[in-house]
Protein backbone atom coordinates (compact mmCIF):
# COMPACT_ATOMS: atom_id res chain seq x y z
CA UNK A 1 0.00 0.00 0.00
CA UNK A 2 1.06 3.43 -0.80
CA UNK A 3 0.89 5.36 1.84
CA UNK A 4 3.70 7.26 2.40
CA UNK A 5 4.15 11.27 2.86
CA UNK A 6 7.01 13.12 2.04
CA UNK A 7 8.89 15.35 4.19
CA UNK A 8 9.18 18.77 3.37
CA UNK A 9 12.08 19.29 1.17
CA UNK A 10 15.19 21.85 3.12
CA UNK A 11 16.87 24.45 1.78
CA UNK A 12 19.70 23.29 -0.52
CA UNK A 13 22.03 26.04 0.45
CA UNK A 14 20.85 25.40 4.38
CA UNK A 15 23.32 23.23 5.71
CA UNK A 16 21.19 20.49 5.03
CA UNK A 17 24.12 18.07 3.66
CA UNK A 18 24.77 19.44 0.37
CA UNK A 19 27.94 18.62 -1.01
CA UNK A 20 30.46 21.23 -2.33
CA UNK A 21 31.57 21.79 -5.54
CA UNK A 22 28.77 19.73 -7.24
CA UNK A 23 26.36 20.39 -10.12
CA UNK A 24 22.98 21.00 -9.40
CA UNK A 25 20.46 18.18 -9.57
CA UNK A 26 21.09 15.84 -12.16
CA UNK A 27 17.86 15.04 -14.71
CA UNK A 28 15.52 12.98 -13.86
CA UNK A 29 15.83 10.34 -15.88
CA UNK A 30 19.74 9.81 -14.67
CA UNK A 31 18.45 10.24 -10.76
CA UNK A 32 16.20 7.25 -11.01
CA UNK A 33 19.02 5.13 -12.80
CA UNK A 34 21.30 6.27 -10.17
CA UNK A 35 18.59 4.97 -7.40
CA UNK A 36 18.42 1.61 -9.54
CA UNK A 37 22.42 1.80 -9.13
CA UNK A 38 22.63 2.28 -5.38
CA UNK A 39 20.76 -1.07 -5.09
CA UNK A 40 22.05 -3.32 -8.34
CA UNK A 41 25.71 -2.14 -7.85
CA UNK A 42 25.95 -3.42 -4.10
CA UNK A 43 24.16 -6.57 -5.00
CA UNK A 44 26.71 -7.46 -7.87
CA UNK A 45 29.46 -5.76 -5.44
CA UNK A 46 28.34 -8.61 -2.58
CA UNK A 47 27.94 -11.41 -5.08
CA UNK A 48 31.58 -10.26 -6.62
CA UNK A 49 33.11 -10.75 -3.15
CA UNK A 50 31.27 -14.08 -2.35
CA UNK A 51 33.71 -16.24 -3.34
CA UNK A 52 36.75 -14.46 -1.90
CA UNK A 53 35.36 -14.07 1.68
CA UNK A 54 37.84 -14.21 4.51
CA UNK A 55 40.85 -15.19 2.33
CA UNK A 56 44.09 -12.90 1.78
CA UNK A 57 44.05 -9.73 -0.10
CA UNK A 58 44.52 -10.38 -3.69
CA UNK A 59 47.21 -9.56 -6.39
CA UNK A 60 46.82 -8.63 -9.86
CA UNK A 61 47.73 -12.02 -11.09
CA UNK A 62 43.86 -13.40 -9.55
CA UNK A 63 41.26 -12.57 -12.05
CA UNK A 64 38.19 -11.86 -9.82
CA UNK A 65 34.81 -12.70 -11.14
CA UNK A 66 31.47 -14.11 -9.79
CA UNK A 67 32.79 -17.92 -8.94
CA UNK A 68 30.83 -18.80 -6.45
CA UNK A 69 31.92 -21.13 -3.89
CA UNK A 70 33.79 -19.24 -0.83
CA UNK A 71 32.94 -20.29 2.67
CA UNK A 72 29.65 -20.88 2.56
CA UNK A 73 29.48 -22.33 -1.07
CA UNK A 74 27.73 -19.63 -2.78
CA UNK A 75 26.76 -20.31 -6.30
CA UNK A 76 27.94 -18.34 -8.88
CA UNK A 77 26.54 -14.33 -8.94
CA UNK A 78 24.89 -15.62 -5.63
CA UNK A 79 24.06 -12.66 -3.52
CA UNK A 80 24.90 -12.99 0.26
CA UNK A 81 23.18 -12.00 3.84
CA UNK A 82 24.11 -8.62 2.98
CA UNK A 83 21.68 -7.96 -0.16
CA UNK A 84 19.30 -10.15 1.60
CA UNK A 85 18.96 -8.06 4.11
CA UNK A 86 18.98 -4.68 2.23
CA UNK A 87 16.28 -6.47 0.79
CA UNK A 88 13.83 -6.13 3.56
CA UNK A 89 14.74 -2.87 3.96
CA UNK A 90 14.01 -1.92 0.47
CA UNK A 91 10.80 -3.88 0.10
CA UNK A 92 8.55 -1.85 2.44
CA UNK A 93 10.06 1.08 1.18
CA UNK A 94 9.34 0.20 -2.18
CA UNK A 95 5.84 -0.38 -1.29
CA UNK A 96 5.75 3.24 -0.06
CA UNK A 97 5.07 2.94 3.68
CA UNK A 98 5.09 5.91 5.50
CA UNK A 99 7.38 3.86 8.22
CA UNK A 100 8.74 1.40 6.93
CA UNK A 101 10.39 0.34 10.37
CA UNK A 102 7.89 -2.14 11.79
CA UNK A 103 7.86 -3.64 8.39
CA UNK A 104 11.75 -4.17 8.48
CA UNK A 105 11.73 -6.06 11.23
CA UNK A 106 9.33 -8.24 10.53
CA UNK A 107 11.51 -8.59 7.29
CA UNK A 108 14.73 -9.30 9.28
CA UNK A 109 12.90 -11.82 11.53
CA UNK A 110 11.58 -13.92 8.49
CA UNK A 111 14.97 -13.70 7.05
CA UNK A 112 16.49 -15.16 10.37
CA UNK A 113 13.61 -17.78 10.62
CA UNK A 114 14.44 -19.05 6.88
CA UNK A 115 17.69 -20.51 8.43
CA UNK A 116 20.10 -18.28 6.65
CA UNK A 117 23.74 -19.27 5.23
CA UNK A 118 25.58 -16.78 7.13
CA UNK A 119 24.55 -14.37 10.38
CA UNK A 120 26.89 -11.84 11.70
CA UNK A 121 27.54 -12.28 15.06
CA UNK A 122 25.62 -9.21 15.96
CA UNK A 123 22.75 -9.59 14.16
CA UNK A 124 22.24 -13.15 15.18
CA UNK A 125 21.60 -11.72 18.97
CA UNK A 126 18.93 -9.49 18.06
CA UNK A 127 17.53 -11.68 16.16
CA UNK A 128 17.53 -14.71 18.67
CA UNK A 129 16.14 -12.30 21.35
CA UNK A 130 12.24 -12.42 21.94
CA UNK A 131 11.91 -8.60 22.45
CA UNK A 132 11.56 -5.96 20.18
CA UNK A 133 14.78 -5.52 17.99
CA UNK A 134 15.85 -2.19 19.33
CA UNK A 135 15.46 -3.10 22.91
CA UNK A 136 17.27 -6.02 22.04
CA UNK A 137 20.10 -4.25 20.15
CA UNK A 138 20.15 -1.69 22.77
CA UNK A 139 20.71 -3.86 25.95
CA UNK A 140 23.48 -5.98 23.38
CA UNK A 141 25.37 -2.55 22.61
CA UNK A 142 25.20 -1.58 26.80
CA UNK A 143 26.57 -4.92 27.33
CA UNK A 144 29.49 -5.13 24.49
CA UNK A 145 30.24 -1.80 24.01
CA UNK A 146 33.14 -2.66 21.81
CA UNK A 147 30.60 -4.79 19.21
CA UNK A 148 30.97 -2.39 16.03
CA UNK A 149 30.46 -5.14 13.36
CA UNK A 150 29.26 -4.20 9.67
CA UNK A 151 26.63 -5.79 9.30
CA UNK A 152 24.28 -2.41 9.36
CA UNK A 153 26.46 -0.71 6.92
CA UNK A 154 26.51 -3.64 4.57
CA UNK A 155 22.17 -3.16 4.48
CA UNK A 156 21.42 0.54 4.63
CA UNK A 157 21.70 1.36 0.57
CA UNK A 158 18.15 1.72 0.12
CA UNK A 159 17.41 3.70 3.46
CA UNK A 160 18.92 6.82 1.20
CA UNK A 161 15.92 5.84 -1.36
CA UNK A 162 13.30 6.53 1.13
CA UNK A 163 13.55 10.12 1.16
CA UNK A 164 15.19 11.87 -1.73
CA UNK A 165 16.77 15.18 -1.44
CA UNK A 166 15.52 15.11 2.33
CA UNK A 167 19.00 14.16 4.27
CA UNK A 168 17.53 14.83 7.72
CA UNK A 169 14.74 12.27 7.29
CA UNK A 170 17.38 9.58 5.64
CA UNK A 171 19.44 10.23 8.75
CA UNK A 172 16.98 9.41 11.19
CA UNK A 173 15.52 6.33 9.09
CA UNK A 174 19.56 4.98 8.59
CA UNK A 175 20.14 5.65 12.55
CA UNK A 176 16.71 3.65 13.59
CA UNK A 177 17.50 0.79 11.09
CA UNK A 178 21.04 0.32 11.86
CA UNK A 179 19.83 0.18 15.78
CA UNK A 180 17.42 -2.57 14.99
CA UNK A 181 20.47 -4.73 15.14
CA UNK A 182 23.70 -2.90 15.41
CA UNK A 183 23.08 0.02 17.99
CA UNK A 184 26.40 1.51 19.13
CA UNK A 185 27.62 4.57 18.00
CA UNK A 186 30.35 3.55 15.27
CA UNK A 187 27.30 1.52 13.50
CA UNK A 188 25.08 4.32 13.98
CA UNK A 189 27.43 7.10 12.35
CA UNK A 190 28.60 4.79 9.74
CA UNK A 191 25.33 4.05 8.39
CA UNK A 192 24.06 8.00 8.84
CA UNK A 193 26.99 8.94 6.77
CA UNK A 194 26.76 6.52 3.95
CA UNK A 195 23.24 6.58 3.71
CA UNK A 196 23.26 10.96 3.19
CA UNK A 197 25.88 10.37 1.16
CA UNK A 198 24.50 8.15 -1.59
CA UNK A 199 21.30 10.39 -1.38
CA UNK A 200 23.67 13.44 -2.21
CA UNK A 201 25.14 11.83 -5.32
CA UNK A 202 21.92 10.66 -6.70
CA UNK A 203 20.97 13.74 -7.35
CA UNK A 204 23.84 16.03 -6.91
CA UNK A 205 27.09 13.91 -8.26
CA UNK A 206 28.67 15.54 -12.01
CA UNK A 207 27.91 14.70 -15.08
CA UNK A 208 30.09 11.43 -15.95
CA UNK A 209 32.82 13.22 -17.89
CA UNK A 210 33.77 15.50 -14.63
CA UNK A 211 35.61 14.57 -11.50
CA UNK A 212 33.69 13.84 -8.83
CA UNK A 213 34.37 14.45 -5.12
CA UNK A 214 33.47 11.18 -3.47
CA UNK A 215 34.47 12.21 0.23
CA UNK A 216 32.68 15.69 -0.08
CA UNK A 217 28.90 14.25 0.50
CA UNK A 218 30.04 12.07 3.27
CA UNK A 219 31.85 15.14 5.01
CA UNK A 220 29.09 17.50 4.39
CA UNK A 221 27.03 14.44 5.95
CA UNK A 222 28.63 15.12 9.35
CA UNK A 223 26.24 17.18 10.52
CA UNK A 224 23.75 14.44 11.18
CA UNK A 225 26.01 13.32 13.35
CA UNK A 226 26.04 13.87 16.72
CA UNK A 227 28.79 17.13 17.54
CA UNK A 228 31.11 15.53 19.59
CA UNK A 229 31.98 12.37 17.28
CA UNK A 230 32.39 14.40 13.89
CA UNK A 231 35.93 14.92 13.88
CA UNK A 232 37.02 11.90 14.71
CA UNK A 233 34.90 10.88 11.65
CA UNK A 234 36.43 13.67 9.53
CA UNK A 235 39.79 12.05 10.70
CA UNK A 236 38.59 8.80 9.15
CA UNK A 237 37.21 9.85 6.15
CA UNK A 238 40.33 11.65 5.41
CA UNK A 239 42.78 9.00 5.80
CA UNK A 240 40.66 6.83 3.57
CA UNK A 241 40.99 9.00 0.67
CA UNK A 242 44.74 8.92 0.27
CA UNK A 243 44.69 5.09 1.55
CA UNK A 244 45.78 1.77 -0.02
CA UNK A 245 42.21 -0.31 1.01
CA UNK A 246 44.12 -2.93 1.69
CA UNK A 247 45.19 -1.23 4.75
CA UNK A 248 41.74 -1.63 6.61
CA UNK A 249 42.82 -5.20 8.01
CA UNK A 250 40.29 -5.19 9.98
CA UNK A 251 37.43 -5.09 7.89
CA UNK A 252 34.89 -7.17 9.67
CA UNK A 253 34.84 -3.93 11.99
CA UNK A 254 32.36 -1.05 10.91
CA UNK A 255 34.88 1.45 10.70
CA UNK A 256 37.84 -0.37 8.56
CA UNK A 257 34.53 -1.94 6.48
CA UNK A 258 33.84 2.17 6.18
CA UNK A 259 37.20 2.98 5.53
CA UNK A 260 37.78 0.48 3.16
CA UNK A 261 35.23 0.96 1.02
CA UNK A 262 35.80 4.33 0.19
CA UNK A 263 39.75 3.56 -0.13
CA UNK A 264 38.90 1.54 -3.10
CA UNK A 265 36.47 3.81 -4.88
CA UNK A 266 38.58 6.88 -4.35
CA UNK A 267 42.04 5.15 -5.21
CA UNK A 268 40.99 3.87 -8.61
CA UNK A 269 41.38 6.04 -10.69
CA UNK A 270 39.18 6.90 -13.66
CA UNK A 271 39.56 5.26 -17.23
CA UNK A 272 41.32 6.89 -19.85
CA UNK A 273 40.90 4.91 -22.58
CA UNK A 274 37.00 3.59 -22.00
CA UNK A 275 34.17 5.10 -20.66
CA UNK A 276 33.83 7.18 -17.26
CA UNK A 277 31.42 4.56 -15.88
CA UNK A 278 33.81 1.44 -16.35
CA UNK A 279 34.92 3.14 -12.37
CA UNK A 280 32.55 1.47 -11.10
CA UNK A 281 33.52 -2.13 -12.44
CA UNK A 282 36.99 -1.25 -11.31
CA UNK A 283 36.47 -0.22 -7.87
CA UNK A 284 34.49 -2.71 -6.93
CA UNK A 285 37.42 -5.20 -8.37
CA UNK A 286 39.68 -3.14 -6.31
CA UNK A 287 37.09 -3.27 -2.90
CA UNK A 288 37.55 -7.68 -3.22
CA UNK A 289 41.36 -7.74 -3.96
CA UNK A 290 41.21 -6.26 -0.18
CA UNK A 291 41.03 -9.58 1.54
CA UNK A 292 39.07 -10.28 4.38
CA UNK A 293 35.22 -9.02 4.65
CA UNK A 294 35.13 -9.12 0.65
CA UNK A 295 31.37 -9.56 0.07
CA UNK A 296 30.38 -6.80 2.69
CA UNK A 297 33.32 -4.13 1.55
CA UNK A 298 32.19 -4.53 -1.94
CA UNK A 299 28.68 -4.38 -1.27
CA UNK A 300 29.42 -1.36 0.78
CA UNK A 301 31.73 0.00 -2.42
CA UNK A 302 28.96 -0.85 -4.71
CA UNK A 303 26.04 1.50 -2.70
CA UNK A 304 28.05 3.87 -3.41
CA UNK A 305 29.27 3.67 -6.90
CA UNK A 306 25.95 3.25 -7.73
CA UNK A 307 24.62 6.03 -6.77
CA UNK A 308 27.74 7.82 -9.09
CA UNK A 309 26.94 5.79 -12.15
CA UNK A 310 23.59 4.23 -12.16
CA UNK A 311 22.45 0.80 -12.98
CA UNK A 312 23.20 1.44 -16.25
CA UNK A 313 26.94 0.96 -15.48
CA UNK A 314 26.65 -2.75 -14.29
CA UNK A 315 27.80 -5.03 -16.88
CA UNK A 316 25.59 -7.22 -18.40
CA UNK A 317 27.90 -9.88 -17.91
CA UNK A 318 26.80 -9.60 -14.34
CA UNK A 319 23.14 -8.80 -14.59
CA UNK A 320 22.75 -12.06 -16.40
CA UNK A 321 24.11 -14.20 -13.37
CA UNK A 322 23.79 -11.92 -10.09
CA UNK A 323 20.31 -13.83 -8.31
CA UNK A 324 19.59 -14.47 -4.39
CA UNK A 325 16.88 -14.71 -2.67
CA UNK A 326 15.23 -12.40 0.10
CA UNK A 327 14.72 -15.25 2.73
CA UNK A 328 15.81 -19.09 2.26
CA UNK A 329 11.87 -20.01 1.42
CA UNK A 330 11.33 -17.36 -1.62
CA UNK A 331 11.91 -17.34 -5.41
CA UNK A 332 15.01 -16.81 -6.87
CA UNK A 333 15.04 -12.86 -7.50
CA UNK A 334 17.68 -11.22 -10.75
CA UNK A 335 19.07 -7.63 -11.33
CA UNK A 336 15.78 -7.10 -13.18
CA UNK A 337 13.84 -7.71 -9.80
CA UNK A 338 16.43 -5.49 -7.55
CA UNK A 339 16.09 -3.01 -10.39
CA UNK A 340 12.19 -2.36 -10.51
CA UNK A 341 11.90 -2.45 -6.57
CA UNK A 342 14.70 0.67 -5.99
CA UNK A 343 13.00 2.52 -8.93
CA UNK A 344 9.54 2.17 -7.18
CA UNK A 345 11.37 3.43 -3.87
CA UNK A 346 12.74 6.56 -5.40
CA UNK A 347 9.31 7.46 -6.73
CA UNK A 348 7.54 6.97 -3.41
CA UNK A 349 6.38 3.16 -4.38
CA UNK A 350 4.10 5.27 -7.23
CA UNK A 351 4.29 3.25 -10.49
CA UNK A 352 3.33 5.59 -13.68
CA UNK A 353 0.52 5.84 -15.54
CA UNK A 354 0.74 2.29 -17.21
CA UNK A 355 1.52 0.16 -14.26
CA UNK A 356 5.41 0.50 -14.55
CA UNK A 357 7.91 -0.95 -13.41
CA UNK A 358 5.45 -3.28 -11.58
CA UNK A 359 2.96 -4.09 -14.36
CA UNK A 360 3.03 -8.10 -15.62
CA UNK A 361 3.21 -6.73 -19.24
CA UNK A 362 3.14 -2.96 -21.43
CA UNK A 363 1.99 -4.80 -24.36
CA UNK A 364 -1.21 -3.49 -24.81
CA UNK A 365 -0.56 -0.15 -24.31
CA UNK A 366 2.82 -0.33 -27.14
CA UNK A 367 -0.17 -1.76 -29.87
CA UNK A 368 -2.58 0.73 -28.96
CA UNK A 369 -0.26 3.29 -29.29
CA UNK A 370 2.20 2.35 -31.53
CA UNK A 371 1.31 0.99 -35.09
CA UNK A 372 1.50 -2.96 -34.68
CA UNK A 373 4.07 -4.30 -37.83
CA UNK A 374 6.04 -6.61 -36.54
CA UNK A 375 9.81 -6.24 -37.67
CA UNK A 376 12.63 -8.78 -37.31
CA UNK A 377 15.98 -8.28 -38.97
CA UNK A 378 18.85 -10.72 -38.83
CA UNK A 379 22.23 -8.78 -38.31
CA UNK A 380 24.83 -11.01 -38.32
CA UNK A 381 23.41 -13.78 -36.48
CA UNK A 382 21.82 -11.69 -34.17
CA UNK A 383 18.17 -10.63 -34.60
CA UNK A 384 16.82 -6.91 -34.02
CA UNK A 385 13.76 -5.56 -34.01
CA UNK A 386 10.62 -4.09 -32.08
CA UNK A 387 8.40 -5.06 -29.64
CA UNK A 388 5.45 -6.27 -31.80
CA UNK A 389 7.95 -9.09 -32.64
CA UNK A 390 8.71 -10.25 -29.60
CA UNK A 391 6.41 -12.87 -29.64
CA UNK A 392 7.44 -14.02 -33.13
CA UNK A 393 11.30 -14.14 -31.81
CA UNK A 394 10.54 -16.94 -29.13
CA UNK A 395 8.66 -18.46 -31.15
CA UNK A 396 11.84 -18.74 -33.64
CA UNK A 397 14.01 -20.42 -31.02
CA UNK A 398 15.01 -16.65 -29.43
CA UNK A 399 16.44 -17.42 -26.04
CA UNK A 400 17.70 -14.17 -24.69
CA UNK A 401 15.93 -11.11 -25.24
CA UNK A 402 17.50 -7.53 -24.24
CA UNK A 403 14.86 -5.00 -24.28
CA UNK A 404 15.56 -1.47 -24.40
CA UNK A 405 12.68 -0.08 -23.51
CA UNK A 406 10.00 -0.86 -20.98
CA UNK A 407 8.93 -3.93 -19.96
CA UNK A 408 6.14 -5.59 -17.66
CA UNK A 409 7.31 -8.41 -15.16
CA UNK A 410 6.12 -11.12 -17.32
CA UNK A 411 6.94 -10.22 -20.81
CA UNK A 412 9.12 -13.39 -21.44
CA UNK A 413 8.75 -16.41 -19.53
CA UNK A 414 11.93 -19.05 -18.19
CA UNK A 415 13.92 -20.63 -19.20
CA UNK A 416 14.73 -17.42 -21.82
CA UNK A 417 16.53 -14.88 -20.39
CA UNK A 418 15.29 -11.67 -19.87
CA UNK A 419 17.51 -8.16 -19.52
CA UNK A 420 16.08 -4.65 -20.11
CA UNK A 421 18.90 -2.13 -19.97
CA UNK A 422 17.93 1.63 -19.59
CA UNK A 423 18.24 3.17 -22.61
CA UNK A 424 16.23 6.23 -23.17
CA UNK A 425 15.34 7.60 -26.92
CA UNK A 426 15.78 11.11 -26.05
CA UNK A 427 18.94 13.18 -25.46
CA UNK A 428 22.62 12.38 -24.36
CA UNK A 429 22.13 13.93 -20.93
CA UNK A 430 19.00 11.27 -19.81
CA UNK A 431 21.90 8.49 -20.96
CA UNK A 432 25.83 9.24 -19.74
CA UNK A 433 26.43 5.47 -19.91
CA UNK A 434 24.66 5.48 -23.43
CA UNK A 435 28.61 4.40 -25.38
CA UNK A 436 28.98 2.05 -22.77
CA UNK A 437 26.19 0.22 -22.96
CA UNK A 438 25.65 0.26 -26.06
CA UNK A 439 29.48 -1.91 -26.29
CA UNK A 440 29.08 -3.63 -23.24
CA UNK A 441 25.85 -5.46 -24.98
CA UNK A 442 27.84 -5.62 -28.38
CA UNK A 443 30.10 -7.17 -26.18
CA UNK A 444 27.91 -9.47 -24.55
CA UNK A 445 26.04 -10.61 -28.41
CA UNK A 446 29.11 -11.96 -28.59
CA UNK A 447 29.34 -14.52 -25.68
CA UNK A 448 25.81 -15.51 -26.06
CA UNK A 449 26.32 -15.62 -30.21
CA UNK A 450 29.55 -17.99 -29.05
CA UNK A 451 27.87 -19.49 -26.73
CA UNK A 452 25.55 -21.23 -29.01
CA UNK A 453 22.48 -19.05 -28.01
CA UNK A 454 19.92 -17.32 -30.50
CA UNK A 455 19.29 -13.11 -29.52
CA UNK A 456 16.77 -10.81 -29.67
CA UNK A 457 17.41 -7.24 -29.24
CA UNK A 458 14.08 -4.28 -29.50
CA UNK A 459 12.88 -1.53 -28.22
CA UNK A 460 9.17 -0.36 -29.15
CA UNK A 461 9.34 0.47 -32.76
CA UNK A 462 13.40 0.12 -33.52
CA UNK A 463 13.96 3.53 -34.85
CA UNK A 464 16.63 4.72 -32.51
CA UNK A 465 17.55 2.31 -29.70
CA UNK A 466 17.91 -0.94 -31.55
CA UNK A 467 19.70 0.45 -34.18
CA UNK A 468 22.29 2.08 -32.35
CA UNK A 469 22.22 -1.49 -30.47
CA UNK A 470 22.87 -2.87 -34.46
CA UNK A 471 25.47 -0.68 -35.20
CA UNK A 472 27.39 -1.05 -32.27
CA UNK A 473 27.67 -4.63 -32.78
CA UNK A 474 28.20 -4.41 -36.71
CA UNK A 475 31.14 -2.18 -35.74
CA UNK A 476 32.23 -5.23 -32.94
CA UNK A 477 32.22 -7.42 -35.96
CA UNK A 478 34.81 -5.60 -37.85
CA UNK A 479 32.27 -3.06 -40.19
CA UNK A 480 33.59 0.37 -40.65
CA UNK A 481 31.38 2.70 -38.67
CA UNK A 482 30.12 5.03 -41.58
CA UNK A 483 29.19 1.01 -43.32
CA UNK A 484 27.60 -0.53 -39.88
CA UNK A 485 25.82 3.15 -39.77
CA UNK A 486 24.30 3.05 -43.77
CA UNK A 487 23.53 -0.65 -43.37
CA UNK A 488 21.54 0.25 -40.06
CA UNK A 489 19.77 2.58 -41.30
CA UNK A 490 18.74 0.31 -44.89
CA UNK A 491 17.14 -2.52 -42.95
CA UNK A 492 15.72 -0.85 -39.49
CA UNK A 493 16.37 3.21 -39.24
CA UNK A 494 18.43 5.89 -38.32
CA UNK A 495 18.94 6.76 -34.89
CA UNK A 496 19.02 10.31 -33.38
CA UNK A 497 22.54 11.60 -33.85
CA UNK A 498 23.47 11.17 -30.06
CA UNK A 499 22.54 7.41 -30.23
CA UNK A 500 24.88 7.35 -33.51
CA UNK A 501 27.71 8.93 -31.61
CA UNK A 502 27.46 6.47 -28.93
CA UNK A 503 27.24 3.31 -31.07
CA UNK A 504 30.15 4.57 -33.15
CA UNK A 505 32.40 6.17 -30.18
CA UNK A 506 32.09 3.33 -27.55
CA UNK A 507 32.76 0.78 -29.80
Amino acid sequence: MNTRSHHPKHDPDGGTGRARGVSAAAPEAVRADRAAGVVVASACGDALGAGYEFGPSLGTEVDVHMKGGGAFDWAPGEWTDDTQLALAILAPIADGDTDPLPAIEVGFRAWFASDPADVGNQTRRALSDERPLAVAAADDAERNPGAAGNGSLMRTGPVALAHPGDPAAIAELAARVSALTHATDDCVDACVLWSVAIDATVRQAPGSAEAHDWAGPLRDALVHIPAARRATWRERIDEATTADPRQFVENGWVVHAFQAALASICSTPAPDDEPSCVHLQRALDRAVRCGGDTDTVAAIAGSLLGARWGATAVPLAWRRVVHGRRTYDAPVERAADLERLARLAHDGGRPDQQGWPGVPSLRDHYEQHFPARPLLVDVEEVRFGNVHALDRAIATDADVVVSLCRMGTAEVRPPAEHHVLGLIDSNADDNPNAAFLLTDLASTLRTLVDEGHRPFVHCVQAENRTPAAAIAWLIANGVGAEAAVERVAAALDRPQPFLVDASVTGT
